[in-house]
C-alpha cells in the first residue's frame, strides 16, 4: 500500500486558508509471514520544508528494525523517502515497530521534528500449543471455541465437545471439557517417545444429542523437552597418555550420550574434574558442535616426579535436572484395638488407624548423574638431555681473595642426565657469559678456576654477587644444550636453612592434597627453589610429594588418613642442597569435615545455655528466703518465756509400757498346690496376653501416618512348642526415596500374666459378694 498526501484546502465564505502537511503517515498494519520485499515501497515519507538555499532534504530511519537490532529490516531511500522492508515479519518476535523518520539538510541540520512511525504486525495462527514433558494431570493445554449462529441460550446453540481421534493412536493422553478446554489426562508424556500429537475435535450442537449438527477441527500439540535424561559417557573408565614437559595440548575426547533434544541446554554436556587434579595440570572443555568433552593438558608434567595420574570425571547438563519424575509407592493401614489397664489410669477401649504411602523412586537434582568416571593418565618420558642441578650454583668467597688460591680448582659444576639421574656423559663444558672474565672451566671435567682475585668494588657485581653462565653441550645429533649459572658471592654465606612456614595444619579425611610452604632468610641463590623429601620411617601413613612452585609442594596421602593427630616428617633443601640439621615435622589434625570443608570438631555452631530472667529471679528469691530464717528466729521465746515440763498436760488414762498384740487371726494352713504346667505337646495352644499399662497406640503399615486409641492388642502364640508368631503393627517411617526406615513397635510397658495361674474375675466377685 502506498500512502500519499496532497495539499488540503478549506474554503469558506470568509477566507481561503492553506493547512501545511509535514509527514505522510505510513501504513499501521503489516501481516506476519507475508513477503513485502518485492514491493517498491510500503510507505512514503516527505517533508515540505524544502529550502533551495540549503539543498535537498535527505531522509533516514531510527529505532528497532532500522539502526537497532534487527538492523536494516526497514530502510528508506534518502532522496525520495520511500520506506521499504527487507525481510519477513514475525509477530512472536516483535509485535510492533516504533520507528522515527528523520529529515536533514546536507549540512546535517535537522529540517523539522522527527515523526513516530508505528508499524503493527498482524498475527497469523502459525503456532501450535506447546507444553512441557511430564506435565501434571489436569493441565489445561488450549481452549477451542466453536460458534453456532442459532439463537443463543437454546439447545440449538449449546455445543458439546469431544475428541474423536488422536494421532499417534494409543492410550488417550488428553480430554476436553464442555468449555472447549483441552486437558492433559495422562501425565506421563515422554517427548523421547512421542514429540507431537494431532487431535481431531468434534463440536456438536444440541449438546451432542441425536439429530445434532457437528463440525470438526484439528489441533496440533507439541511436547516440549525437559531435562529428564542424564548424560552418560561411552565407557566407565578411560586411559590416556601425555608427554612430559608439554602443555596446552589436547589429550583425548570422550562423548556423552543424552536422549534429550539435541542442541538445547537439556542436551548440552558440562564436564568436571572432581578428584586427582590438585596440581591443576588438566581441564575439560566442551566442544559446542559435537558435545564432546576435550581433556586438555594446561600445565607441564615432569615424568621424574609423576609417572601417572588418576582423574575423577563427572558429567551433567547445562540445564538443571527435572526432578518431577513419578514413582511407585506403597500404602497401608494399621489398626489396633483392645483393653488397657494401668495404675491410676482405669480402663479404656479404643482404635488407632493410619494411612500413608512411601515413594519408591524419584528424580535427582542439579543435572548430574552422580557417577564418577575414572581417567587414568600415563606420563611418557622424553629424552631430556643434560641439565644442571642446581640451576644456580653459589660459591661464597672472601674479598681480595683471602683463603682462595686462583691456581686451584674453585669448584666443580657438572650436568646430570635428566633421565637416569647420573652424571651426564658425552658432553663438553664451555662458558656462556662471563662479562669480566673471572672464570675458566675444563671442558671435560667441568672444573672451575678463578682467573683473577675477586673485587667487591667491581661494577659487574649485583648485590655483592658476580654471575656467569656455564653451558653443557651434548655431542650427539641433534645436540642438546643445558645452561647453568655460577654465582660468586663476595662476603656472603649460606648461613640459614629452609624451615616450614606452618608446622601445624588441619586436614579433612577426604582431602586429596595438602600444601606445605617453606621459607629461607638467605637471599638468592641460597634460598628457593626448595626440594621437599618425606622421611617415611618418621611419618604416620604413606605420603607422596609433588612440586608446585619454588616455595610450595603438594603432599598427597596414599591412603585415606584416620581422624586424629598425625605427623609428617620432611627434609627441606634449598637450591644449594643445604637443609637444617633437625628435620621439619608437620603436625596434622585430621578430622571429619562437613560439606563446607569445616572440621566438625571445631565448629562453632554448638548450642549454649543462657540463664534467663526467670532463673535469676528464682536465685534471688532463694537468697531472700535464707535471709528470712534469721528474722523468724527472733520471734522464738528463750529463757523464762519458754515452755517447761510443768506446762505439759497429763494424759487422762494410765498407759502401759508394752506393745499390744493384735494378731487375733488363726494360723494359715499349708496346702500342696500342684504346679499348673502348660501343654507343650502341641495338642493345645496357650496364649500369653500382654496388656499395655498405657493405653496409647500409633501405627501404620508401609506408610507414614498415624492413628491413636485408648488401648492396643498384642498377642504371641505358641504352636507345637516351636517359637511364636507375633501379630503386631509396626511403623514404617516412609521418609526418603525407596528407603525403608527403622521399624518401631509403638507400645509402652507391658504387664504379663498367665491365664492358668489366676482365678476368674467372675468367681472372685461371686465369692466375696456372698
Amino acid at each position: 500500500c502506498v500512502f500519499e498526501a496532497g495539499a488540503k484546502a478549506e474554503q469558506s465564505a470568509v477566507s481561503l486558508k492553506r493547512h501545511r502537511r509535514e509527514w505522510i503517515v505510513p501504513p499501521q498494519i503489516l501481516e506476519e509471514n507475508v513477503d513485502y520485499t518485492k514491493q517498491s515501497f510500503i510507505a512514503r515519507i516527505r517533508s515540505d520544508k524544502e529550502d533551495a538555499s540549503k539543498g535537498p532534504i535527505r531522509y533516514s530511519l531510527r529505532g528497532v528494525g532500522a539502526d537497532q537490532p534487527p538492523y536494516h529490516l526497514f530502510v528508506v531511500e534518502p532522496n525520495t523517502g520511500n520506506v521499504r522492508i527487507t525481510g519477513i515479519l514475525d509477530r512472536e518476535q516483535i509485535s510492533q515497530y516504533n520507528l522515527s523518520g528523520v529529515a536533514t539538510y546536507p549540512d546535517g541540520t535537522v529540517a523539522e521534528n522527527d515523526i513516530q512511525l508505528r508499524i503493527k504486525v498482524k498475527d497469523q495462527n502459525d503456532n501450535a500449543p506447546i507444553f512441557s514433558t511430564i506435565s501434571p494431570g489436569s493441565t489445561t493445554v488450549m481452549k477451542l471455541v466453536a460458534n453456532d449462529a442459532d439463537e443463543p441460550g437454546t439447545p440449538n446453540s449449546q455445543i458439546f465437545y469431544e475428541i474423536i481421534d488422536q494421532k499417534p493412536p494409543g492410550s488417550s493422553m488428553f480430554s476436553i471439557n464442555q468449555n472447549g478446554e483441552v486437558i492433559v489426562m495422562n501425565e506421563n508424556l515422554d517427548r523421547e517417545s512421542v514429540d507431537q500429537y494431532v487431535l481431531t475435535v468434534r463440536a456438536s450442537d444440541l449438546n451432542g444429542a441425536a439429530g445434532c449438527n457437528s463440525g470438526t477441527s484439528t489441533c496440533i500439540i507439541r511436547v516440549q523437552d525437559v531435562n529428564d535424561n542424564v548424560p552418560v559417557l561411552e565407557q566407565d573408565s578411560f586411559e590416556a597418555s601425555v608427554e612430559e614437559n608439554t602443555e596446552n595440548v589436547e589429550v583425548m575426547r570422550f562423548k556423552a550420550t543424552d536422549m534429550d533434544m539435541q542442541n538445547t541446554d537439556n542436551w548440552q554436556a558440562e564436564y568436571n574434574i572432581v578428584s586427582g587434579n590438585g596440581g591443576g595440570h588438566f581441564k575439560i572443555v566442551t566442544d559446542p558442535k559435537t558435545n564432546e568433552g576435550v581433556l586438555m593438558l594446561v600445565k607441564a608434567v615432569d615424568y621424574e616426579e609423576v609417572k601417572d595420574m588418576n582423574l575423577g570425571i563427572t558429567v551433567n547438563n547445562k540445564a538443571p535436572y527435572y526432578a518431577g519424575g513419578a514413582g511407585g509407592g506403597s500404602a497401608g493401614v494399621g489398626i489396633g484395638t483392645g483393653i488397657g489397664t494401668g495404675i491410676g489410669m482405669g480402663m479404656g477401649t479404643g482404635m488407632g488407624m493410619g494411612m500413608g504411602a512411601t515413594g519408591m523412586t524419584g528424580g535427582g537434582s542439579g543435572g548430574a548423574s552422580g557417577k564418577i568416571y575414572n581417567m587414568h593418565v600415563n606420563v611418557k618420558n622424553q629424552p631430556e638431555g643434560p641439565s644442571f642441578i642446581p640451576k644456580v650454583k653459589a660459591i661464597p668467597i672472601s674479598e681480595n681473595g683471602q683463603g682462595v688460591d686462583i691456581k686451584k680448582v674453585l669448584t666443580t659444576y657438572t650436568a646430570t642426565d635428566s633421565d637416569t639421574g647420573m652424571p651426564a656423559k658425552g658432553v663438553k663444558y664451555v662458558k656462556g657469559s662471563d662479562r669480566d672474565n673471572w672464570l675458566s672451566i675444563d671442558e671435560t671435567t667441568g672444573e672451575i678456576k678463578l682467573n683473577k682475585v675477586p673485587d667487591r668494588e667491581s661494577p659487574y657485581l649485583v648485590n655483592g654477587t658476580y654471575m656467569a653462565e656455564i653451558l653443557c653441550i651434548s655431542q650427539d645429533m641433534p645436540g642438546k644444550t643445558a645452561t647453568g649459572t655460577v654465582a660468586i658471592q663476595v662476603e656472603d654465606f649460606n648461613d640459614h636453612c629452609p624451615v616450614l612456614k606452618n608446622h601445624t595444619q588441619t586436614m579433612c579425611t577426604t582431602q586429596e592434597v595438602l600444601y606445605v610452604t617453606a621459607e629461607d632468610k638467605d637471599d638468592f641463590p641460597n634460598a628457593g627453589p626448595f626440594t621437599f623429601i618425606v622421611i617415611p620411617e618418621e611419618s604416620d601413613g604413606k605420603w607422596s610429594v609433588e612440586h608446585l612452585n619454588d616455595t610450595t609442594a603438594m603432599l598427597k596421602p596414599q591412603d585415606s588418613p584416620w581422624p586424629g593427630p598425625q605427623k609428617v616428617t620432611l627434609e627441606v633443601r634449598d637450591q644449594q642442597g643445604e637443609s637444617c640439621p633437625e628435620k621439619q615435622v608437620l603436625k596434622l589434625d585430621v578430622c571429619t569435615c562437613d560439606n563446607s570443608g569445616t572440621c566438625a570438631a571445631i565448629r562453632s555452631d554448638l548450642k549454649s545455655s543462657v540463664l534467663g530472667s526467670a532463673g535469676i529471679g528464682l536465685l534471688l528469691l532463694g537468697l531472700l528466703m535464707l535471709l528470712l530464717i534469721p528474722l523468724l528466729l527472733l520471734f522464738c521465746k528463750c529463757g523464762t518465756g519458754a515452755l517447761t515440763l510443768d506446762d505439759f498436760s497429763k494424759m487422762p488414762f494410765d498407759t502401759k509400757e508394752h506393745l499390744i498384740s493384735y494378731n487375733t487371726e488363726g494360723q494359715g494352713e499349708d496346702r500342696d498346690v500342684n504346679m499348673m504346667m502348660t501343654d507343650t505337646d502341641g495338642a493345645g495352644m496357650n496364649s500369653t496376653i500382654h496388656i499395655p499399662s498405657k493405653g496409647s497406640y500409633i501405627g501404620t503399615i508401609g506408610g507414614a501416618a498415624f492413628g491413636a486409641g485408648g488401648g492396643a492388642g498384642y498377642t504371641i502364640s505358641t504352636i507345637n512348642g516351636r517359637g511364636y508368631a507375633p501379630d503386631v503393627a509396626y511403623m514404617d517411617q516412609g521418609i526418603g526415596i525407596g528407603n525403608r526406615g527403622s521399624n518401631a513397635i509403638m507400645m509402652d510397658e507391658f504387664t504379663t500374666y498367665d491365664t492358668g495361674m489366676a482365678l476368674g474375675e467372675g468367681f472372685l466377685n461371686h465369692y466375696y459378694t456372698n
